[in-house]
């Protein structure tokens, strides 16, 4: 049994409700996060306020769309809501790219640099009071002396590697943006979906009215 047009356009203007509830979300809770992370790794951040943004201003549009049962403003709706879902798709994907695959190739490089004159490992280990980039014995390991950057104010070194504290700093920092980039896609994909049956269903009422 198919659904009545009434209860589409409902579900439709539900999906296009919450869209506009979490692109504020999605705006409020990374420019709490943004301000908390190094300005390299900011641009991620900012694009998503960007998305959350324009998400928020198309969801108008979109229970625009279902109240008036405009065929025109649903069906340019559905379009933008689909170009926004691939980029929403685009952005989670680099953003596990950045920040967590991206983190082991910044510290094997620069563990590559290290040598016993040159602390190329230093920038790590001083912000996130570590030592290597699994242990205090991948220098050992590497033949290469422990570097001045491992040991803190007391002369004790740091026996956590850099990635395992990286990670686990990201993923405090971060995890409200990682739930609301994945929930802002969940939604976009129900918006788009019944955007796209109303259109269809509209159109099809369309044809019969001219008959």
């Amino acid at each position: 049994m198919g659904w009545s047009p009434l209860v589409i356009r409902y579900l439709a203007f539900l999906f296009n409700f919450l869209c506009a509830v979490l692109g504020i979300a999605t705006i409020v809770v990374n420019v709490i996060a943004i301000d908390q992370i190094a300005p390299k790794d900011q641009l991620i951040l900012g694009l998503y306020i960007a998305v959350g943004s324009i998400v928020f201003v198309l969801s108008f549009f979109g229970c625009f769309g279902a109240i008036k049962q405009s065929i025109c403003v649903t069906w340019a709706y559905a379009t933008s809501m689909l170009v926004m879902l691939i980029v929403s798709i685009a952005l989670l994907f680099a953003f596990r790219m950045h920040f967590e695959e991206d983190s082991f190739t910044k510290l094997k490089q620069a563990f590559a640099k290290q040598t016993n004159t040159y602390d190329a490992m230093a920038e790590y280990q001083i912000q996130y009071k570590c030592c290597g980039i699994y242990k205090l014995k991948d220098y050992g390991e590497a033949f290469i002396v422990v570097p001045s950057s491992c040991y803190d104010q007391n002369g004790s070194p740091y026996r956590e590697g850099c990635l395992d504290k990286m990670k686990t700093q990201y993923d405090v920092l971060l995890e409200g943006p990682k739930i609301v980039g994945w929930m802002l896609m969940v939604m976009e994909i129900g918006a788009f979906t019944f955007s796209t049956i109303m259109g269809v269903s509209l159109r099809n009422e369309l044809r019969r009215s001219a008959y």
